[in-house]
């Protein structure tokens, strides 16, 4: 029998980038559309800027979203990097 040496995990911070997301997906899918329905004066920026409010659901929480989404390929490539 021969014996293998031991494996431990690598040494990661993965606490911080883990709440990073957690709070980018709150604003993406919780803040923003509730934003939009709660506050009136949302609803008068929307307007001034042009879109309807059924285009402004499908339009405002894209912008957290694209941040999610760079927020990924950053966390690949720093996890990539360490490895």
């Amino acid at each position: 029998m021969v014996d293998s040496p031991e494996r431990t995990p690598p040494e990661t911070d993965s606490s911080f980038g883990s709440w990073l997301v957690l709070g980018a997906l709150a604003i993406a899918l919780v803040v923003i559309p509730w934003s939009l329905i709660v506050l009136p004066s949302a609803r008068g920026l929307i307007g001034l800027v042009g879109f309807s409010l059924r285009d402004a659901y499908l339009v405002v929480p894209l912008v957290p979203a694209v941040g999610l989404g760079l927020l990924g390929v950053w966390t690949a490539l720093r996890s990539r990097r360490s490895q």
